[in-house]
This record gives C-alpha cells, sequence and structure tokens, in this order.
C-alpha cells in the first residue's frame, strides 16, 4: 500500500522545531529507498555521502546558521544533471560515467541553501521517451501500482516522491517529462516558463523544448523550490530576461479555457473527473476547440528529433553501439530531417503560440487532463480512448508536447483517482513567464476543489 508523502513543507517545519535532524531524516529516506529498492527509481545512492551532509546541516542548525528552509532536506536528482559527486549517466551505454566535478546551476543552487542531493534517479534514455522503460537500468515501476508504468521520462524522480522516499526531485521536461510521471504518480510537477529556469549543466534533449523543473508532494513544496529554480543565470544565455521567483496570491475571478478538439481527445472517465473538478473549482470555465493539433504534433517532433540528433550527432559517429536500438533509430531519423523541414515546424509553433494567446479571449489559463488516461501497465501496447485507437508512448505525450512547443508554463495537480485506483491529473497552462501567477491559480483552484470535498 502506497504511504502518504511527508511534504517539503512539513519536513522544513520539523527540523526548525527540532522535532527532528536532517540525519535522522536522511537515514529514514535511506531506509524507504532500500524498502522501495522494487520500483527501480534510484540510479545511484551514496548514503555514506548523504549522511556527511546531513551531518553538515546540522551542525548549522545548531549553531542557529541554517542556509535557508531547505536546509538539511533530502532531494532527489534526475540522472541527466551533472553532478560533482555522482556519475551522469542520462540511463544510457553512450553517456559518461564518472563524475563530472560540476553541479548543474539548480542543483548547485540547492546544494548552496543546504539541501541534501540525495542520489540520482531513473530516467528514460536521455530523456527521449515518455514511458521510463527505455532505460538502461530496466524500467521504473509506479508505487500505486508496480504492474503499471510511471511515464517518463523523470519516472525515477516520480516514483521517489510518490513513494514517500523524498519529498521533491528534480526533473527535466521537454514534451511532459515532468508533467506525465508526476499526473501518473498521483503528485505535482510544475514545468517553468522556457527561459525562467536555467539549463546549464542539464544535458539537453532539444535545446529550444527544455524545461527543468520540480516534482514535489504538494503545491506548497513547490513554491518553496522555485527560488533555487528560476532567475537568471549567466551561464544560460535564455535566462538573460528571466526574474528571480516572487510568489503572489491570486486575487481576480479566474477565467479558464478547457481544450478539447481532434487530437486532443481522453477517456470520458478522465473528462468526467475534469469537469467536475472544474465545477467545484468556482473558476469561470468555457469550452474552446483547437484545431490543427496534429500538425502542431507533428512539428513538435520534428524540432525534438532535429535538436536530438544535431546534439549527439558526434556521439553516433564514435559509439553508436552505446545507443539503444530504440534511440539510435530516433537520432537517426532526426539526421534525415531537412532544414526546409525545420523551418516550417518553427513557423506552426508560431502559430500556435498566436492562436493560444489572442484567439480565446483574457484567459487566465488553459486546462487539460495530463495524461488522456491513467498510468497504463507495462505490458500495454495500445491504449483506446475518444474513438481512438493510439500507442502507448503517443497517448501519454497527447497533451503536454503543448507547453513545450510554446515554452508556456504549466503544472500538473493530482485531482482524483480512477476506477482502477490509478492517480488522474489535471494540468494547468498560463501565460509565458507568468509562473508566479499560474502556480497561485493552481492552489486557489485546489483549495476550492477540496473545500467541495
Amino acid at each position: 500500500m502506497l504511504k502518504e508523502v511527508e511534504s517539503l513543507t512539513e519536513q522544513s517545519s520539523s527540523l526548525d522545531s527540532g522535532r527532528i535532524s536532517s540525519v535522522a531524516l536522511v537515514k529514514k529516506a535511506l531506509a524507504k529507498a532500500k524498502e522501495n529498492a522494487h520500483l527501480n527509481a534510484f540510479v545511484s545512492l551514496d548514503g555514506e555521502n548523504i549522511l556527511s551532509q546531513a551531518k553538515a546541516s546540522d551542525s548549522r542548525r545548531k549553531l542557529g546558521q541554517a542556509l535557508s528552509p531547505v536546509d538539511g532536506i533530502p532531494i532527489a536528482i534526475k540522472d541527466n544533471y551533472l553532478t560533482k559527486d555522482y556519475p551522469t549517466t542520462a540511463c544510457s551505454n553512450a553517456a559518461p560515467l564518472e563524475p563530472s566535478n560540476i553541479d548543474a546551476t539548480i542543483v548547485k543552487n540547492l546544494r548552496n541553501a543546504g539541501a541534501i542531493i540525495f542520489g540520482k534517479t531513473n530516467m528514460d534514455e536521455w530523456a527521449f521517451s515518455p514511458t521510463n522503460i527505455n532505460s538502461n537500468i530496466g524500467a521504473t515501476r509506479n508505487p500505486h501500482n508496480p504492474e503499471h508504468i510511471t511515464c517518463g521520462s523523470s519516472g525515477g524522480s516520480a516514483a521517489a516522491v510518490a513513494a514517500g522516499i523524498v519529498s521533491a526531485a528534480m526533473g527535466s521536461d521537454t514534451g511532459g517529462s515532468i508533467r506525465m510521471p508526476s499526473a501518473a504518480c498521483g503528485i505535482y510537477g510544475f514545468k517553468p516558463s522556457y527561459g525562467r529556469a536555467s539549463r546549464h549543466g542539464v544535458l539537453p534533449l532539444s535545446w529550444s523544448l527544455d524545461a527543468p523543473g520540480p516534482l514535489a508532494s504538494s503545491l506548497d513544496d513547490i513554491a518553496m523550490l522555485l527560488p533555487y529554480i528560476l532567475g537568471r543565470d549567466d551561464k544560460d544565455v535564455s535566462t538573460f530576461r528571466s526574474r528571480p521567483f516572487k510568489k503572489n496570491a491570486c486575487t481576480k475571478q479566474i477565467n479558464a479555457v478547457y481544450l478539447t478538439g481532434e487530437r486532443l481527445e481522453r477517456s470520458e472517465e478522465v473528462d468526467n473527473v475534469l469537469r467536475t473538478k472544474l465545477n467545484e473549482s468556482l473558476v469561470s470555465v468555457v469550452d474552446a476547440e483547437l484545431s490543427h493539433v496534429k500538425n502542431y504534433y507533428a512539428a513538435w517532433e520534428a524540432i525534438i528529433f532535429s535538436e536530438a540528433a544535431s546534439y549527439h550527432q558526434k556521439l553516433l559517429q564514435v559509439n553508436a553501439e552505446g545507443f539503444s536500438h530504440r534511440l539510435r533509430a530516433k537520432l537517426e531519423a532526426g539526421l534525415q530531417l531537412t532544414a526546409v523541414e525545420l523551418l516550417h515546424a518553427q513557423k506552426l509553433r508560431s502559430r500556435l503560440m498566436h492562436t493560444l494567446m489572442h484567439d480565446y479571449g483574457d484567459w487566465d489559463v488553459l486546462v487539460l487532463p495530463t495524461l488522456p488516461v491513467p498510468a497504463p501497465k507495462h505490458s500495454d501496447e495500445w491504449l483506446e480512448f475518444g474513438g481512438r485507437k493510439v500507442n502507448v508512448p503517443e497517448s501519454m505525450l497527447w497533451f503536454c508536447f503543448l507547453g513545450n512547443l510554446t515554452g508556456f508554463p504549466c503544472v500538473t495537480i493530482p485531482v482524483a483517482k480512477s476506477e482502477s485506483g490509478m492517480p488522474i491529473g489535471m494540468m494547468l497552462m498560463g501565460r509565458p513567464g507568468k509562473d508566479e501567477t499560474l502556480l497561485s491559480i493552481a492552489m486557489e483552484l485546489e483549495k476550492n476543489i477540496q473545500g467541495a470535498n
């Protein structure tokens, strides 16, 4: 049975009050990691290193010198973030296998805040799959039911949080890789606006689509983490105009648009759940159809395939056998795309952004299911929903890719359990750069939903 997750904010409060020490916290986390080893959530864990970090945190707190609210709290890191004390493999046999002696900017920020860097989490190879099945250490399993997938590519991070091993973890999102596993595992995931969070030290999948972000056990936890994630970093030019995170409150009537249309189908169960929850949320909701989604998906594919192939081209030439057959086929396909096709994809990207920004009125949030169905089983190859039969990987990306193609901030919140006992998530998309506003809307919406139950 899934254990209740202790939140980051609760852990911070316990440390502040002296009810628990960081050493006790990490010993509990290490014990839970061992207990849940069957989930295959972690690539690497160094108990001695983790305890050493915890002892240093406890020493600071005894002197009244805690570095931040997250000082002494274990946070897991996806295995595509560079970490100076762990290898970074991207769960691929083609990747580096030794510690780089470099921390990704976000890891550095967390470490400087006193957070315990708690191991590296399992992921799809080079983050190029939405199931977390294609990893060189094997698939991650869903804590709600190990027969079901976690989704990916941040599946190890999601499983670690959902199982209560850690209260929060870092992931990356190129087509939904934070949001999909968060929804599948019944937790919260936040994808920042493109350019608000530094990608420095996060191994790229697709430069113009990638966004690092947190997975956590509450929206308050995400708010606690975003100060270490959002903001300008001179090592990532995309963040040149990024502002530091500043939490705000939702003070106005929320105008929501519930997107539907061809290629945005979802199961009847998922649709009914979301409509019910939106009615409970007290937001003003209108349905609107988004057209040409098939073309937008093709544009997203062209961009991700071509940019991934560009990044890996040299490695393919010298170590093609280091990639799995599945990933190598994708990269080789990306090498066949032409400049004309990529430029056409970029035009479609601009068209989608203009459509969403201007064709649906003065909206505050766009709403979709995070996944069209609850997380499928490992044995499933095809799914049927909304009159369609779709292969599992494509169906998991059904909605989330829109947030990456536009660069809009997105958050997924768990809103219900399916008849089969698997979580159902609601995805909210905000206006670009308005990450704080999106988070405050999500908090208000969730508060109203919880108050109605």
